[in-house]
């Protein structure tokens, strides 16, 4: 099990000593320390999926069938201090059936969900109606999470050991700022290739400023520095706008967004990469059709591209999750999705094609069908299916999931 680092632990002490000074004077006020713990509320969620993986590189079809079980506690506030606690537990039935990147079925694709207990969350957080401090191991989504995100599809998510701070200066606009001490990543609970951690000394900062439903603009940085993956440090700074117009029978909905990725700290190699990302989206009678292009781009004289080691990245480019990590010739990918909610139904559809950056050859393409349904509040039924059809890159692979997940 994994526990968050000597330096997260060293902050909550500070934080909790901090935070009962400022507030000593509302002691006859505030709930007691035991109160706050009693009132706290506990959480289960189960989530059984079975994954099946035909993918033409590999031998052998894999057959994933998993079982999550999180156990959550969140205390109530304390002087305005309050906890959070958070344990996964993954059970893989026939381990033998799929490469986990533990279990050395090599003959088998990868499906990611190694078995075993771990520690999620453990933070401590101070909240103020403007401002709010979480120091300990918590889960980071910030922004679309396509730079920094908690990888939730998979069973043992991605966590971080970490210092956050959300601030609220002046009416609609925040900053968000991170630094990362540890990556927890989703390979865990234990030790082996890909490395279930990472050494982390990361910056985030994201400033928002909500201006109106039309417009939505944000500014952002990463400063990743991997000390366990050097060749993965690098520098993004970018910018975003977004937001959705409304007219009589039809609201749209945009985004415009673009960055530089660039090498930093202890990176061999000096690259810079382009990304952008533009979508537009029209809904009309429940039914949303949007259309985007998304580009991740490749440096051709340092032979790298732009990557997103820490991204919930199977939310872009294609639930296959075939560019997991980007190609040097870079990605740009076109895409039209659908969605929409019908007899109690969500209903998702997406066309992907992928061409390289660099060179402009055509990578592949992709389907990909979602069916959702939920009953009773507290359960849901997911069926799933991603078909990429291989070019210039990888080879054909085909994914089917069902899933069922509850909460108490």
């Amino acid at each position: 099990m994994n526990y968050p680092s000597r330096h997260s632990l060293l902050l909550c002490v500070v934080v909790v000593s901090v935070s009962h000074a400022a507030d000593a004077t509302n002691l006859p006020t505030e709930p007691t320390f035991i109160d706050a713990l009693t009132a706290g509320k506990t959480s289960l969620n189960l989530r059984l999926r079975h994954e099946l993986v035909d993918d033409n590189a590999q031998p052998k079809n894999a057959n994933a069938s998993t079982l999550r079980t999180r156990l959550s506690y969140a205390s109530a506030a304390w002087h305005r201090l309050s906890a959070g606690l958070e344990f996964d537990y993954v059970t893989a039935f026939g381990t033998d059936r799929f490469n986990d990147t533990r279990n050395g079925q090599a003959a088998f694709p990868v499906v990611p969900d190694p078995d075993g207990a771990d520690l999620n969350q453990a933070f401590l957080r101070y909240a103020r109606p403007s401002a709010n401090l979480s120091v300990g191991r918590q889960r980071l989504n910030l922004a679309n999470q396509r730079f920094i995100g908690g990888v939730g599809w998979r069973q043992n998510e991605q966590t971080f050991d970490a210092i956050r701070g959300q601030f609220t200066p002046l009416k609609n606009l925040s900053v968000d700022y991170s630094y990362i001490d540890n990556t927890q990543r989703i390979f865990g609970p234990d030790t082996g290739k890909p490395a279930a951690r990472l050494d982390s000394d990361h910056h985030a900062l994201l400033i928002n400023w909500a201006a109106r439903p039309e417009l939505n603009v944000t500014a952002y940085g990463y400063w990743l520095d991997f000390s366990d993956a050097p060749a993965l440090s690098s520098r993004t700074l970018g910018a975003s706008l977004t937001g959705d117009i409304k007219r009589p029978r039809v609201t749209f909905d945009y985004r415009i967004e673009a960055a530089r990725q660039s090498d930093y700290g202890n990176n061999p190699v000096a690259f810079a990469a382009n990304y952008h990302h533009l979508v537009l989206g029209a809904r009309v009678a429940g039914v949303r059709l949007g259309v985007g292009e998304e580009l991740l781009g490749g440096d051709a004289s340092a032979g790298v591209a732009l990557q997103t080691p820490l991204a919930t990245v199977h939310a872009f480019q294609g639930w296959a999750d075939k560019f997991l990590t980007t190609p040097a010739s870079g990605v740009k990918d076109h895409y039209v999705d659908l969605s929409t909610a019908r007899f109690g139904l969500g209903l998702k559809a997406a066309w992907h094609g992928y061409a390289a950056d660099v060179g402009g050859a055509s990578l592949g393409q992709e389907w990909n069908l979602q069916v959702s349904k939920k009953f009773l509040q507290r359960y849901t039924f997911t069926a799933k299916f991603a078909d990429y059809r291989a070019q210039a890159f990888a080879r054909d692979t085909q994914k089917v999931w069902l899933m069922a997940e509850t909460s108490f």
